[in-house]
């Protein structure tokens, strides 16, 4: 009986942490602080303290180092351990954050900081739910708030239609003018990553910042309405989901690296382009080995189409040369038609593909 009454208090303390709100928890005086954003540049952030587990800490202090470099796109968490921060990243590699240093992790010692991990993450994203599930809880005319996961700024919405994605409103003068903050004070069709939560529940999605069609809300100050996609949403244009959208519901439920990881050399190639057509400069390295990338890329506005050249059959296992015939728009005007060459490497045959180089005008 004892043992069930404890039992079922653990699962209670368990459900309050998952329905907490997505700032960070405060601090305790524990030995271990664990902290995950969406990004490098993210103001909004999760932190989590741990106790010291059989001599975790100390195991961990005196692992064997190599000197290794880590690239800062690929950080998946921030670990501090009596005053020492480590970054570790999305291949399971501890790094210290201000010295070139790499720790060669005993088994036990990367399962426990992967538990660690995982618990932040499940706190910080939310799961990619089916839009045919999601509208089911955000029913028409239903409230929810929204969590720009880049900012940590949120407002509320009202869901007032919409089929293939969700048709929403800000409900408030003021809750238009957090959402054009998170903007920079302008309305943009860029998407954005960020949480919805519906009655406690938290859904990852993406939203554009742009107010078109029709809005009846009085009051709110908002031209029409804008649209949030979630997991299997589409476009009123189109039936397959928009890779913008589904490129920042990646990043909502934090399985972006995972995916970017598995990605053949043709996606690995989409996933840059959609990044670039978005702004999105972090997603974009995410895909690359660190290199620098070409300035003329910054010239770019807006990707309009992309097309792969499909490589010939005599392909490396470790070396391959990807060309992409695309149109685009440049910030200062003008459409252009060029095709880019990639080229990507992988250690060994199993391992995720980089960009290595990318040639503007070959």
């Amino acid at each position: 009986m004892l043992r069930s009454k404890v039992l079922i208090f653990c699962i209670c303390l368990f459900v309050i942490a998952l329905s907490m709100p997505h700032s960070a928890f405060a601090k305790v005086k524990n030995d271990i602080t664990v902290t995950v954003s969406v990004s490098p540049e993210s103001s909004f952030q999760t932190t989590m303290s741990f106790r010291d587990q059989k001599q975790f800490t100390k195991r961990l202090l005196g692992s064997t180092t190599e000197v290794a470099s880590y690239n800062p796109h690929w950080i998946r968490a921030t670990l501090t351990v009596k005053k020492r921060t480590y970054v570790y990243d999305h291949d399971g590699q501890l790094y210290e954050k201000e010295m070139p240093r790499r720790y060669v992790l005993a088994n036990d010692v990367r399962q426990r900081i992967e538990e660690m991990v995982k618990s932040v993450e499940a706190v910080h994203f939310a799961h990619a739910i089916p839009w045919e599930q999601v509208k089911k809880t955000l029913k028409r005319m239903e409230f929810g708030t929204v969590i720009d996961l880049e900012t940590g700024q949120r407002f509320d919405v009202q869901r007032r239609a919409g089929s293939r994605h969700a048709d929403v409103q800000p409900l408030t003068r003021k809750d238009t003018q957090i959402m054009k903050n998170i903007y920079q004070g302008k309305w943009s069709w860029k998407r954005r990553a960020i949480l919805v939560e519906v009655d406690g529940t938290y859904f990852a999605a993406s939203m554009h910042g742009m107010p078109h069609g029709a809005g009846a809300i009085k009051g709110n100050e908002f031209p029409g309405h804008f649209c949030i996609h979630f997991f299997g949403s589409s476009t009123h244009r189109r039936t397959e989901p928009d890779p913008s959208h589904s490129m920042m519901i990646l990043k909502a439920s934090g399985a972006l690296a995972t995916t970017i990881k598995g990605a053949s050399p043709e996606e690995l190639v989409g996933f840059f382009l959609t990044a670039l057509h978005e702004h999105d400069t972090h997603a974009m390295r995410m895909t690359t080995d660190g290199f620098s990338l070409p300035e003329g890329l910054s010239a770019i506005e807006s990707v309009r189409t992309s097309e792969i050249v499909i490589p010939s059959d005599e392909r490396g296992p470790l070396l391959i040369e990807v060309p992409v015939r695309l149109t685009y728009i440049a910030r200062e005007g003008g459409n252009f038609r060029r095709t880019w060459k990639f080229l990507l490497r992988r250690e060994v045959p199993g391992e995720r593909w980089r960009i290595i180089a990318v040639e503007l005008n070959p």
